[in-house]
């Protein structure tokens, strides 16, 4: 395994964390402070959130843009690493398959995880708690999947600033996207090459 891939994987098992997911999250858009953070994480300690912080700048995922002198303390304000988010970048669509696999199968195994914290809590409903998972196979070209990608980017962005506030729920939704085991499927009653059965 090269450097890069192998401290790809070890970025992303710190980033999979709840916890520092929905701190990314939030600051995906925009640079804040550990104040406007914990006003956006209303349900993670203080203490809790500044190991987080600390863990993700530790590793390299984020950066302390600024420093504000308050009331005889230094304020600081947090911000995405986009120059090794670009790099992580590269070293995952460099990887072997056998990397690409171990990540996908971190990945995997950390919703496995939330999954299982959900299943401990003293009273669940996946009705009432709108907990679902499925798969949905469709066909669509190049542009149409492009098109189908921005809208829902839009439904997302439409959403994905919302503030906590009385009557909302903290939610994930978790996406995977591939293309089938076979990206030129033969129709009904065809064979590979387009002929009907028994055709010569």
């Amino acid at each position: 395994m090269s450097d890069e891939t192998n401290d790809f994987i070890k970025k992303t098992d710190i980033i999979l964390h709840p916890v520092r997911m929905r701190i990314l999250q939030n600051l995906a858009t925009r640079n804040l402070t550990p104040l406007q953070l914990a006003e956006e994480l209303v349900n993670v300690p203080q203490a809790t959130l500044y190991r987080h912080l600390n863990k993700l700048v530790e590793a390299g995922i984020l950066l302390v843009v600024e420093e504000r002198p308050v009331r005889g303390t230094v304020e600081k304000v947090y911000g995405l690493n986009l120059q090794a988010m670009r790099s992580d970048s590269y070293a995952l669509l460099n990887g072997s398959r056998e990397e690409m696999l171990e990540l996908f199968t971190h990945f995997i195994l950390a919703r496995i995880h939330d999954f299982g914290v959900y299943l401990q809590r003293e009273k669940i409903n996946l009705v009432e708690d709108k907990v679902s998972f499925g798969q949905a196979p469709f066909y669509l070209s190049d542009a149409e999947f492009m098109e189908f990608a921005g809208e829902i980017g839009q439904v997302f962005m439409k959403r994905l600033n919302n503030k906590p506030a009385p009557g909302r729920k903290f939610y994930t939704w978790t996406t995977v996207v591939m293309p089938g085991p076979d990206e030129n499927p033969a129709a009904p009653g065809e064979d590979a090459t387009g002929a009907e059965p028994g055709s010569e």
